[in-house]
């Protein structure tokens, strides 16, 4: 007995050493990630950064990109809006939006955007030979070989009573989604985003010459701007400073160009994710709990429980991660099927060992010794149930709580 119980401590100690060397060599061979220095800031014009503030998620996650504009800041940004020689009134109104696709990320949409300019555009827009389409252009966009990406509705601009131009222009494509919190899957939020900026050829259109003013009285979304299966959480539009880590060869210091951001929100229903992705978890965690309520006698039986809700785990994982792109970390639903995991691969190995001890118990006369082992057996089965719910409970909440604000 002695003999055994040691070369099962060397089998444990062999199994955690293994465990470590795999986790430092995984560690080792990891790659790091390379972030661009192209960054994208709130400018300090107009903006609506969502209709409702109410519907912003608890988790923190909004469509902001990057950092806010400090005060000193801000009132910089403002003097350079008022000092800027060119002005595009820039509005977008969403038709559809559909076919979203996490695996993509990306999805696809149809609308109007019209571009409201000032004389000076105009005079430099007609010295150049170019009109105001073959200047701006749709940044996010996926589809190469679909028709242009801003089609004029009308021939040519329209002069307004003050002087200034004005066109309306269909856009339809499919179009890449950057902002989605894919922390928190299933319960998460995604931004669809259309990003518009002028395509500029010699400089003359960079941050400190035009801004681009996002019309917030006359944007916004229509009838059938709307996901199945997602709840809209409003709409938003903002202009934002993209700066580029490239002059782009035309010499310098780095470029940086007015950006204008129109995006729909969407988030998960709660409860259709929990009666979806989760109760059939909680279904099989709810069998490992009771994997030693079965006879003790009845050892295939038990034995078999955590083997068939281990099958049922990776495959369960896997329909689910079919539908999300290959992320390099983990999201909460991963983390509670690692939790899941855990707790499985422990009730198998407590039912070999405790199906050990039993025949070991068998072979005990009666008397004290027999007695105090089955005490502590069926104490440790009565005890089960309660571990798994607070270790589960537990480590499944603080998964949640370790989840980066705003992710």
């Amino acid at each position: 007995m002695r003999k055994q119980k040691r070369w099962n401590l060397v089998a444990i100690a062999s199994v955690v050493m293994a465990v470590i060397l795999a986790l430092l060599a995984i560690a080792r061979i990891d790659v790091t990630q390379v972030h661009t220095r192209d960054a994208l800031r709130l400018s300090a014009a107009a903006r609506a950064l969502i209709t409702d503030p109410h519907q912003l998620p608890p988790s923190g996650w909004s469509t902001l990109r990057g950092d806010l504009l400090s005060d000193a800041e801000a009132r910089g940004d403002l003097q350079e809006l008022e000092a800027a020689p060119h002005h595009v009134q820039v509005g977008v109104y969403a038709n559809t939006t559909s076919e979203l696709d996490l695996s993509v990320p990306s999805y696809a949409a149809s609308g109007y955007v019209w571009l409201r300019w000032d004389q000076p555009l105009q005079q430099l827009l007609e010295a150049s030979g170019a009109s105001i389409d073959e200047r701006f252009g749709l940044v996010n966009t996926l589809i190469t070989d679909a028709p242009p990406e801003l089609q004029p509705v009308g021939k040519e601009p329209e002069r307004l009573e003050d002087g200034s131009y004005y066109q309306l222009f269909k856009h339809r494509g499919r179009y890449y989604l950057d902002q989605a919190s894919f922390r928190h899957y299933p319960f998460m939020s995604v931004s669809l985003p259309v990003a518009i900026e002028a395509d500029d050829v010699d400089g003359g259109l960079s941050y400190d010459q035009l801004r681009l003013e996002p019309d917030i009285r006359n944007s916004g979304m229509g009838l059938y701007a709307r996901i199945i299966g997602w709840l809209n959480q409003g709409w938003s539009i903002a202009e934002y400073r993209h700066h580029y880590s490239s002059n782009f060869g035309l010499g310098g210091a780095e470029s940086d160009y007015s950006l204008i951001l129109f995006e729909i929100s969407f988030g998960t229903s709660s409860w259709a994710a929990f009666w979806r992705l989760l109760l059939p978890l909680s279904v099989l965690m709810a069998m490992v709990l009771l994997v030693f309520k079965v006879r003790p006698d009845e050892q295939d039986a038990r034995a078999s429980i955590p083997v068939t809700v281990l099958l049922t785990l990776v495959f369960l994982q896997q329909t689910y991660r079919a539908n999300l792109p290959d992320l390099p970390f983990l999201t909460f639903l991963d983390q509670v099927y690692v939790v899941a995991y855990v707790v499985t691969f422990v009730a198998f190995v407590l039912v070999l060992w405790i199906g050990r001890r039993y025949a070991d118990m068998e072979a005990l006369p009666d008397g004290e010794s027999r007695d105090k082992l089955r005490t502590k057996l069926e104490n440790l089965d009565n005890s089960w149930p309660l571990v798994v719910v607070a270790f589960g409970g537990a480590a499944i909440s603080i998964a949640w709580m370790l989840i980066p604000a705003g992710t």
